[in-house]
């Protein structure tokens, strides 16, 4: 191999941290993506965990065309297809998806073709809700609701610990909100 094919391996600057380059950020992922984008004297307070029940579409297509494929083998076999296709899309979606707390804002990824990453700091932002739908609450996920000031809304889906992110942004604004009128 010549020297111009050969990885290097990330340099580490003097603080100690890992300079990472553009191309590894926008394929960077989880904590790695994350720790890509943090301000140098940034914390990481919670970063929220992505439910497997964001496969349960899947499966049951999945389920679904093997039970039509005892009767019709084709549409059994398309449908088969289709449930692979949605396993794929929400292993990507488990893949990308990020949100996670710092001690100076909150940091969202999502996307898959068109990844997206949409920060607010806790002086922007408005309030925190979850939206629990009926499967939701069965497989324990619910979708976090982030509204920033003016008319930004945020809705992340299939978050397994969304009422301890919850408080934990609570928490954050509410210590913010006490700095502010002491």
């Amino acid at each position: 191999m010549t020297e111009k094919n050969q990885t290097q391996p990330p340099k580490i600057s003097e603080t100690g941290t890992q300079k990472v380059s553009v191309r590894e950020r926008t394929t960077a992922t989880g904590i790695e993506a994350l720790e890509s984008i943090l301000m140098p004297d940034e914390k990481v307070l919670r970063v929220a965990t992505i439910s497997p029940g964001i496969y349960w579409k899947g499966v049951v297509v999945f389920v679904l065309a093997a039970l039509v494929m005892i009767k019709a083998f084709a549409l059994g076999l398309f449908l088969m297809f289709v449930s692979v296709l949605m396993l794929a899309v929400s292993y990507l979606t488990r893949y990308f998806l990020l949100l996670a707390a710092t001690d100076k804002r909150v940091i969202i990824r999502h996307g898959i073709i068109n990844l997206d990453t949409i920060q607010f700091r806790y002086t922007k932002l408005e309030s925190v809700e979850l939206s629990r739908t009926i499967i939701g609450q069965l497989l324990g996920y619910a979708s976090v609701v982030i509204t920033g000031t003016g008319s930004r809304v945020t809705v992340v889906p299939f978050i397994a610990d969304a009422s301890k992110f919850r408080a934990e942004l609570n928490k954050i604004l509410f210590e913010q909100d006490e700095k502010a009128s002491a």
